[in-house]
């Protein structure tokens, strides 16, 4: 394969590097350089690496990790199938055997959950972790396997010829112009060089949501009593409803091994329209009555903010381009609670169609758009597409959800009153109350809807 030692070195003469286009003379070259040290960027560059071709792994930050925050999970299956048995020296903070969802009302909770003990076995599912440390673990093994790895180095814009991306000059520890043959984009949720080079448009404000995460620091034993684990067990708990304080939006609580990490977040228009602080809603949350006994004697140690893109399929940029690919946050690949899972599966397709484009010399839109493929061959953009009008229908129905989970609050609070009646007039009184809340018309629209928006 293509070594950056052997048949691409550092450019002494003007050499071709695909059509008509030519790299200056004393000028660096690299087959593949990739923006930004995320997941999606070290697994990208990792694939690559291991083929033995030349890549370059660019990271503004001061290591990788530095500045990425995520919910705190990472799949055990994309991670191991770049490093097998991943789990024996990464990171890792625990084992994720239990995933609840927690409908909140402010005085009550209707929880739904799901144990799977032999998560707690090799090859796991999933484990909680640290980006700051996962992400500086995951780079070093990808070093290991040749990549090179430039950190405190920014990406200042692209480097454009006769119309493809031929290059990127940095600055920071680093200076100059970096020339390649193709460039995989990771830059996170904010693709900078692509809006700036005009490739992109900027994305609206209603395709984003703003997230606030607090790490809780607790004894690891106190932890574990709280929310029933043994040693090594983590838990994973969606919340919903009052959450947000009815907004659109949800939050989560993971368990770390001596912590508890905390987010909520919201649309960001609906915060911009209902002028909310996300640092009040997630401040809110902690004192709803579900949540402040798990975190009771804790001491905050990290608030961060964190924007993520949840506009759906139909918010998804071009990818492709005369020699550059868009991968991971950038690409806009979330779908719900799933973006690190997709971030590394995008990585892994825009490192196997740069390899082909470079055995074939030919970096061209057309032979790049094998990327785009290979995401619609997969499970990534198939779950994508298939719920590409759930975004819509959540901004047509601002309400909907905290309104069904109040109801659902509601209705199992009666179900577990006790009654001087009997249970033939305690169903009609439950029957009753929930049509004059949500009428039969109503109920049955919503329900087209809901059967519309997941088709």
């Amino acid at each position: 394969m293509y070594s950056s030692e052997k048949e691409w070195p550092v450019i002494q003469n003007e050499t071709k590097i695909g059509y008509s286009e030519t790299v200056p003379a004393d000028k660096q070259y690299w087959p593949v350089v990739v923006i930004g040290a995320g997941v999606a960027g070290i697994t990208a560059a990792h694939t690559v690496a291991l083929t033995g071709t030349g890549v370059l792994l660019l990271e503004r930050g001061p290591y990788p990790g530095s500045k990425n925050m995520s919910g705190g999970a990472v799949y055990s299956l994309p991670t191991r199938e770049l490093v097998p048995d991943f789990w024996q020296d990464a990171p890792v903070e625990r084992t994720l055997v239990n995933q609840q969802y927690w409908l909140l009302t402010e005085n009550s909770a209707v929880k739904l959950g799901y144990t799977g003990y032999n998560f707690d076995n090799p090859p796991y599912n999933k484990f909680s972790i640290m980006r700051a440390t996962f992400d500086r673990w995951y780079a070093a093994k990808a070093e290991e396997a040749g990549v090179t790895l430039w950190t405190g180095c920014k990406a200042d814009s692209l480097i454009l010829k006769k119309g493809r991306i031929t290059g990127v000059r940095v600055s920071g520890s680093r200076e100059g112009d970096i020339y390649s043959g193709i460039i995989i984009l990771a830059q996170g949720v904010n693709p900078i060089l692509a809006e700036e080079a005009g490739l992109i448009r900027k994305g609206a404000a209603k395709n984003y949501s703003l997230y606030m995460k607090e790490m809780i620091a607790l004894p690891e034993e106190v932890i574990n009593q709280r929310l029933m684990l043994k040693e090594r067990q983590g838990a994973v708990i969606g919340l919903l409803g009052d959450a947000t304080a009815g907004l659109i939006g949800a939050g989560s609580l993971y368990t770390f091994k001596e912590h508890l990490g905390i987010n909520a977040g919201v649309s960001v228009r609906t915060l911009a329209q209902k002028k909310v602080n996300i640092a009040f809603i997630l401040d809110r949350l902690k004192k709803n009555p579900a949540i402040e006994p798990l975190i009771d004697g804790g001491t905050v140690v990290e608030r961060t903010a964190h924007m993520i893109p949840e506009g759906g399929f139909n918010a998804i940029p071009p990818l492709v381009f005369d020699g550059m690919l868009i991968a991971g946050d950038s690409a806009g690949l979330v779908n719900g609670t799933h973006g690190l899972n997709l971030a590394m599966y995008s990585g892994n397709f825009a490192a196997q169609t740069a390899l082909e484009a470079l055995e074939k010399k030919d970096f061209s839109r057309s032979t790049l758009y094998r990327y785009r493929e290979r995401l619609e061959n997969s499970f990534v953009l198939k779950d994508m597409r298939a719920n590409r009008r759930v975004p819509g229908w959540f901004s047509r129905n601002p309400t909907l959800v905290a309104d069904y989970i109040s109801l659902i609050n509601h209705v199992s609070m009666q179900v577990s009153t006790v009654y001087p009646i009997s249970r033939k007039e305690k169903r009609r009184l439950i029957r009753r109350e929930v049509l004059d809340r949500q009428p039969p018309g109503k109920l049955l629209a919503d329900l087209v809807q809901a059967i519309w928006s997941s088709k």
